[in-house]
């Protein structure tokens, strides 16, 4: 099968959820068909192109500058995206070359299916020639929003965030009807989808996790509380702040050694800021989060806001850690709380769950060993390919 895969970035460095999702199951697709992969190309991500075209893929980019989150640019087109039917986030990287490569590859290679990962890409995908249209839809993109209208605690940012889930409603409901089959990545966005948007075509598949790479390489360090994730990404860094501001202190006082290490890309001035308190540390970028995974004695995913599935979680627990996360920090995850995670929503409890796993060595390293033995059970990267290509297969039926 000839497919054309667009994807908003190459999907390295791994540093995203969605970019991993996307590669554990990429990956083995380039084994089994013949894809061509179509995404922008940002200045300085040239050298990651190699490592693209190693997967198996044949590597089509385009030029592109996405203004990131803190520039003036950003705001600039935040406010013009007032006159847009657009959402922000899919206007914001609607590039046009990247349309019309798209275009003339299609009207060239004849592809039997087109995969459109993510909604934000749906201008690029949207009636290009083709047997069948996939569109993979790794969060319910509107939920977010809604979620942000109910958590923000300033009007201005309540506005905004309103505007912006109006906009992505009307837009995810229309993207849906320009495909044949739509991927979920758990239950809850599929009945969302469902209910919400009445899409009848809808799958969903499990979390891939690389299990070969992601496992227990050295002993934690007793009193180390880690969080991974992307720091560009507004839901880690308002659950980030929200666990160091009123968590933490409570922590702290239990274990007064305890040290917290923020790992993740392109930390704002914000959470640069939480190196403030005491204990915490943040180390943006790095080349390879594995090592901070061994060393934590608790991973933590404090989310107040999010959708989809939190990946993150499983390739700690891939790692035998012991893991506390909110309700939302886990949701979609088939998990069950006190056996393979700890949940906890206030302040007090999540507290409470942290101090437990810190104060109980024994109970933290069994967690860790019954939630590897699910995810390497349930949730390796082949098995949920393979159910990625049957959905494949299914849309060039239709």
């Amino acid at each position: 099968m000839k497919i054309l895969f667009i994807q908003n970035r190459i999907l390295f460095p791994t540093n995203t959820g969605g970019r991993i999702r996307t590669l554990n199951v990429l990956r083995y697709l380039a084994k089994w068909h013949d894809v061509t992969y179509l995404c922008n190309l940002e200045a300085g991500e040239e050298s990651h192109c190699d490592a693209m075209r190693e997967i198996g893929v044949q590597l089509e980019t385009i030029p592109w500058r996405s203004p990131a989150l803190g520039e003036w640019k950003f705001y600039f087109g935040l406010a013009l995206n007032m006159f847009s039917k657009l959402p922000f986030s899919v206007a914001k990287d609607n590039n046009p070359a990247l349309r019309a490569r798209a275009e003339q590859l299609a009207s060239q290679e004849h592809y039997d299916l087109i995969v459109c990962d993510f909604c934000q890409m749906v201008p690029i995908a949207r009636g290009l020639p083709c047997r069948g249209r996939l569109l993979f839809q790794h969060n319910v993109e509107a939920q977010i929003f809604r979620r942000y209208i109910e958590t923000a605690s300033h009007w201005v940012r309540r506005l905004v965030m309103y505007l912006q889930w109006k906009k992505m409603v009307r837009f995810e409901k229309e993207s849906g009807q320009y495909f044949d089959a739509v991927i979920a990545v758990s239950d809850q966005d599929r009945e969302q989808f469902e209910r919400d948007y009445g899409w009848k075509h809808v799958h969903v598949i499990d979390t891939a996790v690389d299990t070969e790479f992601f496992q227990p390489r050295a002993e934690a360090l007793p009193n180390q509380v880690t969080f991974v994730g992307s720091m560009d990404w507004l839901p880690n860094q308002e659950g980030v702040e929200w666990f160091v501001k009123q968590v933490w202190p409570r922590v702290r006082q239990a274990h007064p050694d305890a040290q917290f290490k923020i790992v993740g890309r392109n930390p704002s001035r914000q959470v640069e800021t939480l190196t403030n308190e005491a204990g915490v540390e943040v180390l943006g970028t790095v080349p390879d989060v594995r090592p901070y995974l061994d060393q934590a004695a608790v991973v933590v995913t404090p989310l107040l806001v999010g959708g989809g599935t939190r990946i993150k979680i499983f390739e700690a627990m891939a790692m035998e850690k012991a893991v506390v996360s909110t309700s939302i920090g886990a949701e979609g995850l088939k998990v069950d709380d006190q056996k393979h995670i700890l949940l906890a929503d206030s302040v007090v409890d999540f507290a409470d769950a942290v101090n437990r796993l810190l104060s109980h060595q024994e109970e933290r390293e069994q967690m860790g060993k019954t939630a590897r033995e699910l995810v390497c059970r349930e949730f390796a990267a082949e098995p949920v390919a393979r159910q990625f290509d049957a959905v494949c297969q299914e849309a060039v039926v239709r």
